[in-house]
């Protein structure tokens, strides 16, 4: 990927800056990538009923800071960015003025955004059990691919793309209002290798629910369905009936951690 700075006079390019793969958010992983999704059961009947995918606006995530620039970016820009006004002869300083519009334009766009996470791992994740059912032992988590996701998506007004971590004290990507859409906090964030599902409102909707559901092939996205580590009672059986109901031929497994597992990742 590359950032241009064009003339619009003509449609000339008047410098371009190579972005490293690294920092491009739509590099995704290879498609046989595992990913997880861990979810209470009753979520996860709400899903089998509804044939959907639930994506909660961006501005109604339980953190608040999801999708916003950082306090760096007010006074400096990313090196990426430095570099290429550097090669367009330009000297932009930031100020109030340009943070306020920043900001301003950022929340319009974070309230018409709507996403939905998956964690890339090869394994299922002690943390992730903690951090996403909030103690709940009757949940269950979904294994996926990444090519599993795309193509039970496709056809969907969606975009997919791999979240990039940063310092607390670094800006965020700022070549455009929605690139920190891709981007969280490295100390707070960074176990949840997260692959994220989005989708905007059309410009000409009036409506601005604090959800959107997006149809998905149950068939082709649940591979593997894996119950809590507390292992409830009935739970299993439960869980294979549901998929049976909705013809949804996935393997149950119980989980490979135990309770004390997710104790132990609690205290760190």
């Amino acid at each position: 990927m590359s950032l241009a700075i064009i003339d619009r006079r003509n449609n000339s390019i008047v410098s371009s800056q190579p972005v490293e793969d690294s920092q491009n958010p739509l590099i995704l992983p290879p498609p046989d990538t595992f990913i997880w999704h861990y979810i209470r059961f009753d979520f996860f009947q709400a899903l089998l009923k509804n044939k959907a995918l639930w994506l909660t606006r961006l501005d109604k995530q339980s953190d608040k800071n999801d999708g916003m620039y950082s306090d760096a970016n007010s006074h400096q820009w990313t090196p990426v960015i430095q570099k290429l006004m550097e090669r367009s002869g330009f000297n932009i300083q930031l100020g109030k003025n340009n943070e306020s519009q920043i900001q301003w334009t950022n929340q319009i766009l974070r309230a018409r955004t709507f996403i939905h996470c998956w964690s890339i791992r090869a394994k299922e994740s002690a943390w992730m059990w903690n951090a996403f059912v909030s103690g709940e032992p009757r949940s269950i988590a979904l294994r996926s691919t990444v090519g599993c996701l795309i193509s039970a998506l496709r056809g969907q007004p969606v975009d997919f793309a791999r979240m990039l971590y940063y310092s607390s004290g670094q800006a965020r990507p700022d070549w455009s209002y929605t690139a920190p859409f891709t981007a969280k906090d490295k100390e707070t964030h960074f176990h949840e290798r997260e692959l994220r599902v989005m989708t905007m409102l059309d410009s000409g909707a009036t409506e601005n629910p604090n959800h959107r559901l997006i149809p998905v092939d149950l068939k082709k996205l649940i591979r593997k369905v894996v119950i809590h580590p507390a292992n409830p009672p009935n739970i299993r059986s439960e869980v294979r009936n549901e998929l049976k109901a909705h013809e949804i031929p996935a393997h149950v497994a119980g989980s490979q951690l135990q309770i004390w597992d997710l104790e132990a990742a609690a205290r760190h």
